[in-house]
């Protein structure tokens, strides 16, 4: 009997040995909006998603503007990456409603970058791939368009923590040249 539990527990291990080991992770981010403070959390309508690798964590999204035009800077404002290694795809959760987004990361550190159209704000995440064998990754983001200070969400151990940017303000038509001189011409005509 105890042969046979040996020639078992031998077994056992050395298939454990063939299984395939990877820090790979389908990130699938859940984004919600509180629109005023205290009000229910709805899912957001629109979500763009995407992520940068960086070989460190001095990659930053310089402006709303950027964020919507997948636009990342180093810190130091030198180099800049406009093509996303990671493009954001819609996940359907089954009997949840929400607007999920799915991006496969395959390396570390990566910035992901969550921008919300409707309410014109985005947020940024170093997400480390650390834990081994976690094919999926759950995340919620809570954008809260009523503050009006930069914030963070979540913690280390829960994943990472959001950095969540403001509201943008709304674009004003700028002037054109045209505008300019037919101003000028109407003031020298009176």
């Amino acid at each position: 009997m105890r042969y046979f539990s040996a020639i078992f527990l031998s077994v056992i291990l050395c298939v454990g040995c063939f299984q395939k080991t990877t820090t790979d992770t389908e990130l699938i981010i859940k984004t919600l909006v509180e629109p005023k403070s205290g009000a229910d959390d709805v899912a957001a309508s629109e979500v763009i998603a995407y992520a940068y690798y960086t070989e460190n964590n001095k990659w930053m999204v310089a402006s709303y503007e950027d964020a919507l035009n997948k636009v990342v800077t180093d810190s130091m404002g030198v180099n800049k990456k406009t093509i996303p290694d990671v493009e954001g795809i819609p996940y359907t959760k089954e009997g949840d409603k929400g607007n999920y987004t799915s991006l496969m990361l395959n390396q570390s550190p990566a910035l992901v970058v969550v921008v919300c159209p409707e309410v014109r704000m985005y947020a940024t995440l170093f997400k480390y791939l650390n834990v081994v064998n976690l094919h999926q990754t759950y995340m919620t983001l809570l954008l809260h368009p009523w503050k009006t200070t930069p914030y963070t969400e979540g913690t280390e151990k829960k994943g990472g923590v959001w950095n969540i940017m403001p509201p943008a303000p709304e674009q004003t038509p700028e002037e054109t040249p045209d505008s300019e001189q037919t101003t000028e011409q109407d003031s020298t005509q009176k």
